[in-house]
Order: C-alpha cells, then structure tokens, then sequence
C-alpha cells in the first residue's frame, strides 16, 4: 500500500489508537493511516495472521503497530483486550470501531440481499452481535482508558445503511442505525470527559471483496473507490476534540470533496 500524503495535517504523535478489524479492506487503510500520521497503532481482528501481518507491514515502513486477536462479540475477550491496553499503554486516544459484518456474510453472499422472509434469527443475532454490540463493548469497558487520554476520539465506521433503509439489507441497516445512535448518545455522555464520538461513513461502495470488483468490472458507471479514501477524514475525526466536534456523521466522500482532496479519478481502483 503507498503512502498518502497528508494533505491536511493531523499529527498523532504520541497518540495510542486502537482499530477493530484492522486484517483487511477499510480497517487495514485506517490503521495504516493513523501510523504514517505517528500514532501507535492496535489493529485487532478475528483473523490473527491477517492483522499481524498488517502491523508487520507498518513496522516496516517505520511506524509503530501490533496485531492482536479479539472477538468484540465476546464479553470477555474485550475485557482481555481492554486489561492488555491500560498494562502497556495506560491510556487510550482513539477508538476506530469498523469491525463488522456485512451482507455477504448471511444469507445469499453472491446477491449481497437477503430478505426479512429468508432471513435465520441466528444470522439476524450474529450481525446485531458484531457490528452493534461490539462497538457498544469496546466503547463501554475502553471509558477508563480514554478518560486518561488528553482529548480522546472514537470515530464509528458507518454505511449508507445507516442513514437509509434499503431492501434486502434489513440486518445490515438496523446495526449502523444503531450505531448511529450509539454515536450520538455516547457524544453527549461523554463530552463533559472531552472524548469527541463521530460516525464516518464512506458516501460511495468500497472495494472490499471480490463480488464487488466483479460487479464494477460488469458496470463501469458503478460509484466505488479504495479503502484509502477513509484516511483523510479519519485522521481529521481522531484529531478532534469533543468542545468544537461531536456527534456528527462525516460522509468521507463529501468530505474529501469539500476539502479538495480529489475527485472520482483519484480514488477509484
């Protein structure tokens, strides 16, 4: 992965920053992100070998990383996870909470739809598990070590479904609904604590599996840029501070636009 240069500039030196599924796709661009930009990054997965190899990879470009295994399902895992933070770092500056599952998990992957009818309860209670329940865990039981950080920042990793409901995708959509008022109650928690919480969602699809490569190589026209296009307005949400900026959803694609940051051409595979 090449190294973007940071057109707007969001030192983190000094920073912890913990990224939820950081083995691949939008995650692993995020964590590599936040470490050209100087943080110590914990990127963190199901699948260990894929995360330690992205911690490798940004240790060998000369940022500092580590890969660990955690399923944010399980209660106890993320206590683990949260007691190995605070022993060796003490604090915690930024939550990335992008783990989760999407549509080509459950039900019929090569469509990305499933509908309410073909839908199990135990697909519906794995995706609710994943990408809402994680989130309120981490947020939850990291709360002592973001306190001791000197302005903290989580930054949610959202989806179109999360502000519109689409058929096919009921699951999906309610779990980013949720998270988008998890995002909002959280921010008005916790900005007495000055802990910023925002919402960040990409505004266009993301290559993140072959099914949608496939599908842009059917149709051209079809909007979908790189991972990489996140890091820029990531590293803008993990630098703010909870007095000027909170519980608000950034649309990355909107947000790279207003900036100057390019355009369709930049960010498309």
């Amino acid at each position: 992965m090449a190294r973007l240069p940071l057109s707007v500039d969001h030192s983190l030196g000094g920073r912890v920053a913990l990224v939820t599924g950081a083995g691949r796709g939008i995650g692993r661009a995020l964590a590599v992100g936040l470490a050209d930009a100087g943080a110590t990054v914990v990127g963190i997965s199901r699948t260990e070998r894929e995360v330690q190899a992205v911690a490798a990879d940004i240790r060998s470009r000369g940022g500092s990383a580590e890969g660990w295994f955690c399923d944010l399902a399980h209660e106890p895992q993320v206590h683990a996870l949260v007691d190995t933070l605070a022993d060796r770092f003490g604090k915690l500056d930024v939550l990335v909470n992008n783990a989760a599952l999407r549509m080509i998990h459950i039900g019929n992957p090569a469509s990305y739809l499933t509908t309410v009818e073909e839908l199990t309860v135990a697909e519906w209670d794995r995706m609710l598990a994943v990408n809402l329940r994680g989130p309120f865990l981490t947020c939850k039981l990291a709360l002592p070590l973001l306190r001791q950080a000197s302005g903290a920042s989580i930054v949610n990793i959202s989806a179109g479904g999360g502000a519109e409901g689409q058929p096919g995708r009921t699951p999906y959509c309610v779990s980013k609904f949720g998270l988008e008022a998890l995002t909002q109650c959280l921010a008005a928690e916790w900005k007495s604590d000055d802990i910023a919480v925002n919402s960040l969602a990409p505004g266009v699809s993301v290559f993140t599996d072959d099914i949608k490569i496939e599908l842009r190589r059917r149709n051209p026209e079809l909007r979908h840029a790189r991972p990489e296009m996140m890091v820029q307005p990531a590293l803008f949400l993990a630098s703010a501070r909870a007095a000027e900026y909170t519980g608000q959803r950034v649309v990355a694609w909107e947000w790279l636009q207003a900036h100057g940051l390019g355009g369709w051409e930049v960010w498309a595979a």
